[in-house]
């Protein structure tokens, strides 16, 4: 299914903030499945897909952390040049705007995954 759930934690950025994170989830067998997290000088707002969402909500909210749920794609594409041109190209055809973008790649695997947060999810998840 292409529609998930992320969460966006606002995570103090210092050492070990992640660790914990992590650490905590990994207490639920809560897999991240993908994390970004831009640059940030006090505070980072890390987002992340994980294998549980509400036990990951629950990890959450048990270290008092802010977070926001929102729904965005998660795609399987492939690892070949024109693949993710072809994605974004029909999505602009059909007017459909990219807020942001992150993914990952295991070579060898033949596909990348790639969170896409857009302006129509229902709209979207059909057309890919």
């Amino acid at each position: 299914m292409p529609i998930s759930k992320q969460l966006t934690v606002v995570l103090e950025n210092k050492p070990g903030a992640l660790a914990e994170l992590c650490t905590e989830l990994s207490k639920l067998a809560v897999n991240i499945t993908a994390i970004m997290a831009p640059e940030s000088k006090s505070q980072t707002p890390l987002r992340m897909v994980t294998s549980s969402h509400e036990a990951a909500k629950r990890v959450l909210t048990a270290m008092n952390l802010k977070f926001t749920e929102e729904s965005v794609l998660t795609l399987r594409v492939a690892d070949r040049p024109g693949s993710l041109g072809r994605l974004t190209r029909k999505l602009a055809e059909n007017d459909i705007n990219i807020e942001y973008i992150y993914g990952s790649i295991v070579k060898g695997m033949g596909k990348a995954l790639i969170v896409v947060a857009v302006s129509d999810n229902e709209r979207a998840a059909k057309l890919v």
